[in-house]
């Protein structure tokens, strides 16, 4: 058996982080099951995921609300939640036709982060349906506006006037019209003058207007930095270089960012990789600034972004520099405009489908205007996790997997249940404010929540917080608030999250929490103390990584040119947390267009011949999986391209005729976790597409190992067999059938498969 250890904790330690643990997930349990909205919401189907079919509730006598027809008459246009009746379906069965059919549209990824919190099996849910289109276009043709369709709560925002609402309203497949309620952001509240860092770089400063383009990022894993300049404090106060120093970076992690825009030509963020960026104010994939916007609107996000994972070795690095980030411009920074929330909905909806495994999100939702007259809907009664749409939401994307960190707000003078929202949220990791030498800042809200739950969870430095500055090339300057605090946050949980990639979000909070240096006694000031990137890893009671640390590919370089053969593969040994533990490699080669892998080996050592014949200028991407004993695999930190030349030695026709196949019994058989099936083809010379197969007992596909692999005749090769499906799941005891297919010849073996 292969077993697992975690570094000694003294018995003493271990007990108060253990009580500690049991007291967050008990409140954190007992607040998610009250996680509903209040009885008579609209969005009354969020309370729990719908596992069957329920006919639509009753229709209000007066579908638009009383709040919503309130701030049509006193402002003549205001943004509504349009809810409607259902998702098209009609019965049982056109219910779970359709929650089938969408979930063929959810990613890989996406399947395997959300199994990961449902015990390893993706269960697709009504979340995953699509609004009806038609309902979205019928109520786009009434005049009003669409903001954001939203298929978690079956829903869209609309800006629209009275009248229209009215026309919207008198659609049957109309729910309910609601407002959007809206409140004011949280802001930073103290920003330091620039430092400009132009002549490192032999630069002029740039204008503040100036959008040029920069040298494209490599997409490649960028290295460890020797110096963490200005950053170097707020990283160490949370142990963020020691957790660098074990190999993790965030690589492989996808952060999502929530803010106000980005300045992605910013020296400390051009390095970066950027998946994707959206924005949801005005509708477009551009998060810089644009026509209409203030000058200062991408300030704080380009900060924000800069402190979770920014790469300017020397003068400022974030803890998740490695990350993959996808960027989602959200909130409207003029100080005197009360936002609504359902910017940040959308966003999170669309971070799910792109498969974030982290949101960072410094921005919360309040009104505490002393004197009642802030314009917003929020005050303390509504901070209980299950008021507001963009707590719920929040709630959401944690049921799907992602790890939501979000400010708690810089309201600490408003006292006791200053909290903003989704930070009220029991299922999120909220953080507020401490300075360099771990004191709480004045301006750091504090819990409880209305219902009387701990906050925040953590805390980390959020004063005199180093940042990049929006607008140059080269400026960096001071910030205070918990926004800044956050990316600390973010960046930190992306580290946890890339070393523990067995652990669910719970877990993933739970050591976070347990590991931070109050959590013996955790308060509404500091909750359970300050972050400790490296105990949270190594340390909590959940014991420490069990995968094999992070390691990179080394030849074929990535991008280059290979014009002779054999071609020879080579990568980084991979370190396994357990020294005695051998590890093995899987190596996998795929053609790029069209996507399909031609050779899978596997070797323990670091290089190999590749010993299949690949075709003359073509392209190829390569990677390689390292696995312990226990079958824990972590994929390298990037996976690499190669374009072949013109190579000697390639047969570019079939042989005369199919060649003789000769199939092996698998071994060992019966199997637990690994078995090595060993095939051979042997007749006259030539090229021949090879596809190997895994069937079930009932004749039903459980995984292709490789499909159209071509192979040189005559040829002896093995594969090796991990035990999972195509989704990556283990597959459970039973007979399985394996077929290998070359030129029409077949041939199938059995093996079984012991639990």
């Amino acid at each position: 058996m292969h077993r697992r250890s975690a570094p000694f904790v003294s018995s003493i330690a271990l007990g108060l982080a253990l009580a500690s643990a049991a007291l967050l997930l008990a409140e954190s349990r007992a607040a998610f099951a009250a996680a509903a909205p209040r009885p008579g919401s609209t969005f009354e189907a969020f309370a729990t995921p719908r596992d069957r079919y329920r006919p639509a509730a009753p229709r209000p006598a007066q579908p638009i609300s009383e709040a919503a027809t309130t701030r049509l008459r006193s402002e003549g246009r205001a943004v509504l939640w349009v809810a409607f009746a259902d998702k098209g379906e009609r019965d049982e069965r056109s219910f779970r036709d359709a929650i089938a059919e969408a979930a063929e549209g959810v990613s890989p990824r996406v399947r395997a982060r959300r199994a990961r919190e449902t015990g390893g099996k993706f269960v697709p849910d009504w979340y995953d349906v699509p609004v009806v289109p038609a309902y979205v276009e019928g109520v786009a043709s009434t005049g009003a506006r669409v903001r954001n369709v939203l298929r978690w709560f079956n829903a869209v925002t609309v800006e629209a006037d009275e009248a229209t609402a009215r026309r919207i309203a008198d659609l049957p497949y109309v729910q309910s019209v609601e407002l959007a309620r809206r409140s004011r952001g949280t802001k930073p509240i103290d920003v330091g003058p620039i430092v400009d860092h132009s002549s490192r770089l032999g630069l002029a400063p740039r204008p503040p207007a100036a959008l040029e383009t920069t040298t494209a990022a490599t997409g490649l894993a960028l290295p460890k930095p020797a110096d963490y300049g200005s950053a170097l404090t707020q990283l160490s106060s949370i142990s963020v270089p020691a957790a660098h120093d074990s190999g993790y970076s965030g690589a492989g992690i996808i952060l999502g960012v929530f803010d106000t825009g980005f300045d992605r030509f910013h020296t400390a963020l051009s390095p970066l990789k950027k998946l994707s960026e959206r924005d949801f104010i005005q509708g477009d994939g551009e998060t810089a600034n644009q026509a209409g916007d203030v000058p200062s609107q991408w300030s704080h996000g380009t900060g924000c972004w800069s402190v979770a994972g920014g790469y300017w070795p020397n003068v400022l690095v974030g803890p998740a520099y490695n990350s993959t980030f996808i960027l989602a411009k959200t909130e409207y920074v003029p100080t005197e405009t009360h936002v609504e929330e359902d910017n940040w909905v959308a966003a999170a909806q669309w971070a799910d489908s792109l498969g974030a495994d982290v949101i960072t999100s410094s921005l919360g939702y309040s009104d505490f205007d002393p004197a009642g007259n802030g314009g917003g809907d929020y005050g303390k009664q509504q901070m209980d996790g299950r008021t507001s749409i963009v707590s719920l939401g929040a709630v959401v994307a944690h049921r799907r997997g992602i790890l939501v960190c979000n400010s708690m707000g810089n309201e600490g003078s408003q006292g006791a249940t200053s909290i903003t929202c989704p930070a009220d949220t029991d299922s999120i990791v909220s953080v507020g404010a401490v300075d360099a030498s771990n004191v709480i800042a004045g301006f750091s809200s504090l819990g409880p929540t209305w219902d009387g739950r701990t906050k925040p969870e953590v805390v980390a430095q959020g004063v005199g917080v180093w940042w990049a500055l929006a607008g140059t090339s080269t400026g960096t300057g001071t910030a205070s608030g918990t926004s800044l605090s956050c990316p600390l946050l973010g960046g930190s949980a992306a580290l946890v999250r890339e070393a523990h990639p067995e652990w669910t979000n719970y877990q993933v909070r739970s050591a976070l929490m347990a590991t931070a240096d109050r959590a013996g006694a955790p308060g509404n000031v500091y909750g359970w103390g300050r972050i400790n990137a490296r105990n949270a890893i190594y340390s909590s009671p959940l014991g420490g990584p069990i995968f094999p640390y992070p390691f990179d590919l080394v030849a074929p370089a990535h991008q280059s040119v290979v014009s002779s053969v054999p071609i020879t593969l080579r990568w980084r040994r991979a370190r396994d947390p357990q020294p005695a533990d051998p590890v093995t490699y899987e190596i996998s080669v795929c053609t790029v267009s069209p996507a399909q892998c031609v050779y899978t080996t596997t070797t323990s050592d670091s290089q190999l011949v590749v010993a299949t014949s690949l075709l003359p200028f073509t392209t190829y991407e390569w990677f390689v999986t390292a696995k312990d004993p226990g079958n824990h695999g972590r994929e390298c930190r990037d996976r690499y391209r190669f374009t072949t030349g013109n190579i000697t030695g390639v047969p570019e026709s079939p042989p005369a005729a199919a060649p003789k196949v000769l199939l092996a019994q698998s071994r060992p058989n019966p199997v637990s976790a690994l078995t090595r099936i060993d095939y051979s083809l042997s007749g006259a010379p030539g090229a021949v597409p090879v596809t190997l197969r895994l069937f079930d007992a009932r004749g039903r596909l459980v995984r292709t190992l490789f499909e159209n692999r071509v192979e040189r005749v005559p040829a002896s090769r093995s594969v090796t067999w991990d035990g999972t499906d195509r989704d990556g799941r283990l597959v459970p005891s039973g007979i399985y059938y394996y077929q290998l297919d070359a030129m029409g010849q077949r041939s199938s073996k059995r093996l079984v498969v012991v639990r």
